[in-house]
């Protein structure tokens, strides 16, 4: 066997440590998640209907 096998596992396994590392600061498991600002809230607009197939065109 060659010295390709191990490596490889070695950085599947380097990946899918990291991916659960991200995946536990993303969703605030670990550290203080990631924080994202509030957004503006908007006011809503009413959405005009045509009145007649025809306007659709």
């Amino acid at each position: 066997m060659t010295a390709v096998g191990p490596i490889v596992l070695l950085l599947l396994l380097v990946a899918v440590v990291v991916a659960v590392l991200m995946v536990g600061v993303a969703t605030g498991r670990l550290g203080d998640g990631i924080g994202l600002p509030e957004r503006p809230r908007r006011t809503t607009r009413r959405t005009r209907r045509a009145s007649t197939p025809e306007d659709l065109r």
